[in-house]
């Protein structure tokens, strides 16, 4: 068993941390420093694939919802099998959640991440030309699983690459 106080320290860049490095401030060429540092368009590129999980989550849940009767006429489907549709992407979300998050503390994040989103493309790409019942179910539970992964994975990211006072003045507005 490894003490708490035997965890690797962060990498240092230039005698700095990662974060202190992202937290730095740029300066005038008269010595003053801006109040805050603005996003770079990397920080903000990382943003926006981040914030895509969630609106690709809501996105799946809502159209399996809203195309189910089409889907019902479709697949020639009985109550139980609706029932397994609307819960398959949710129930993907659950596993995906609790055992592709824990991967990425082993993988890193940002490999998880791309991981998440290759399996995200690749389950609704099947999804789009399912033949069947089953395969419907798989693929839906395939792309909630992705979804899931994103749920640990993409906060943690967003939080690694951008400034603290980004961060705090995001969190402060989220709670007012």
């Amino acid at each position: 068993m490894t003490d708490m106080l035997d965890k690797p320290k962060p990498p240092k860049v230039q005698g700095k941390s990662v974060q202190e490095y992202i937290d730095e401030l740029p300066q005038w060429p008269d010595g003053t420093a801006l109040k805050s540092m603005p996003m770079t368009a990397m920080q903000f590129r990382i943003w926006a694939l981040a914030c895509a999980g969630k609106f690709f989550e809501g996105m799946v849940v809502f159209m399996t919802g809203v195309a189910l009767p089409l889907i019902s006429i479709q697949f020639h489907l009985n109550a139980t099998e609706k029932g397994f549709v609307t819960a398959a992407s949710l129930a993907g979300i659950l596993v995906g959640a609790t055992v592709l998050g824990g991967l990425a503390d082993t993988y890193g994040r940002k490999r998880m991440f791309i991981v998440e989103m290759i399996i995200f493309a690749v389950f609704l790409v099947a999804l789009t030309f399912a033949p069947n019942f089953i395969t419907l179910v798989i693929c839906l539970f395939g792309a909630g699983i992705a979804l899931g992964c994103d749920y640990p994975t993409a906060h943690m990211v967003i939080s690694e690459s951008i400034a603290t006072s980004l961060a705090l003045r995001w969190s402060t507005a989220k709670t007012s």
